[in-house]
């Protein structure tokens, strides 16, 4: 009886296991979506969202409450995906990459904000800020790798231009986590020799003085160097979020063209041949009188 048991046990926690590795393998957010953009309560929804950021205290809060907005925009994109609902799919996917995007401008905002700050409460609160957004980018990375099949080529190629502009900034950003992380240790040693060295200074000890400004002046080029690194990092990580951004506006104009000659194309098919040669016929432009442009012969 024994021996059934632990048996039993076992396969209950292989099967458990297998279950949750087939889940981890379908990323999906669509727990996360709350109301759906079909609901009418949206709105409402949506204004409670807004709320949310108000009351969120500092800006490291205020950035982690919108990365969590804009997964829960992705969920629903992916929930109107699933329903065929188009049009609403699209407009939360614009939504997502909005949100997202102003979640890392606000913890950008926040980082440089407290740059030189020796707060370890507040540094530890910005990584933790750092940590929570990184985390939702790379699972918003492996549900819109999801939705590619589920999509027509249209949505498709939006869908991996999002992709491909999240896993840049995923990259980027992590870069700079890494540098800034580097200049925030370089920074710290810096100031603790400062402090070691007044104390030599009020011993009196002459030959830890001597010792102590060799350090401090080798670990100042040190900190003048992460500097410099940190500084390249924001530069390189602001330049891919400007190409995606440059590259999105020419999209869209491009877009807009096209719509707006395939509206003209439709207007010339709607015309009939006879009216257009009318049209001009009628229409003369008398030079001595501009107010009788437009009008007919009489």
């Amino acid at each position: 009886m024994r021996k059934y048991v632990i048996t039993l046990a076992l396969a209950i926690i292989i099967s458990s296991s297998g279950i949750k590795a087939l889940g981890a393998e379908a990323a999906s957010l669509k727990g996360d979506a709350g109301i759906t953009p079909d609901s009418i309560f949206y709105t409402i929804d949506k204004a409670y969202d807004s709320v949310r950021v108000f009351f969120a205290k500092g800006d490291e809060k205020k950035a982690m409450v919108l990365a969590k907005i804009a997964n829960e925009r992705l969920g629903e994109s992916e929930a109107m995906t699933g329903k065929g609902k188009k049009e609403l799919a699209s407009k939360a996917m614009d939504s997502y990459k909005e949100k997202m995007d102003e979640a890392q401008n606000r913890l950008d905002a926040a980082i440089e904000k407290n740059k030189d700050t020796n707060d370890a409460k507040k540094i530890n609160k910005l990584d933790e800020a750092e940590k929570d957004i990184a985390e939702r980018q790379l699972k918003s990375i492996e549900v819109l790798k999801g939705l590619l099949d589920k999509v027509g080529e249209n949505a498709k190629e939006t869908i991996e231009r999002v992709i491909a502009m999240q896993e840049a900034k995923k990259e980027a950003v992590a870069n700079m986590v890494e540098k800034r992380h580097e200049f925030n240790d370089a920074r710290k040693a810096y100031n603790q020799l400062k402090v070691q060295l007044e104390k030599a200074r009020k011993t009196g000890d002459a030959e830890a003085i001597k010792k102590l400004e060799a350090q401090l002046k080798a670990q100042e080029a040190i900190l003048e160097k992460c500097k410099q690194q940190l500084a390249e990092a924001i530069e390189a990580k602001q330049a891919v979020i400007k190409e995606y951004k440059v590259g999105d506006s020419q999209k869209d104009s491009d877009k807009k063209n096209d719509n707006g000659n395939q509206k003209g194309n439709d207007n010339k098919k709607d015309s009939k041949p006879g009216q257009l040669k009318q049209d001009e016929k009628n229409t003369t432009v008398d030079i001595k009188n501009p107010g009788n442009q437009g009008k007919g012969k009489k």
